[in-house]
């Protein structure tokens, strides 16, 4: 059973470009990575109905967060809510690192993980349970690859690196 602790999703709070400080989300409730197929029917003249083809996905997380004060993961979101950023100011880099699907072994293992951009979309503040709602919202290509950690858990400090160095690492 993967335990979820073993899924961490990072953002970029940092306002420097190419040089990312991850925050990991740690105080949410939640963790449902939402991939939001998308599929159109086509109606292939070879058969008598039409066919669901899967075209794309467009993936997002819902989260819950808890309101603690001092708390970057917290901190981050309370500002994008109270300040109600839109266009290119909702955007963040967020990296979902999947701790339980190891790429090699020993010092050297890294894990699998995805990196981009995503809109913040802050859905509301609820005082009675002491959370902030958001979702991350991918947006364009999703890069995946590997990610390296350092520090401990759950304050891990990771590094991205895109793509495999074979497929077997992709899980091709």
């Amino acid at each position: 059973m993967i335990k979820k602790h073993l899924i961490a999703v990072f953002i970029d709070t940092g306002s420097t470009p190419n040089t990312p400080q991850w925050k990991r989300i740690k105080k949410s409730t939640e963790l449902t990575i939402a991939l939001n197929p998308e599929t159109e029917e086509v109606d292939y003249i070879a058969d008598e109905n039409p066919t669901t083809e899967l075209s794309k996905y467009a993936p997002s997380i819902e989260q819950p967060l808890k309101m603690i004060k001092d708390e970057p993961d917290f901190e981050f979101f309370w500002d994008k809510f109270f300040n109600m950023p839109t266009g290119q100011d909702a955007k963040v880099q967020y990296l979902v690192v999947f701790m339980f699907d190891k790429v090699g072994d020993g010092a050297t293992a890294k894990y699998k993980a995805w990196n981009g951009d995503a809109i913040v979309s802050c859905n509301e503040l609820n005082a009675v349970d002491s959370e902030i709602s958001f979702d991350l919202m991918f947006g364009g290509t999703i890069k995946k690859g590997t990610v390296a950690v350092t520090g401990t858990a759950p304050d891990y400090v990771p590094t991205f690196t895109e793509g495999f160095t074979d497929a077997s690492e992709a899980g091709k």
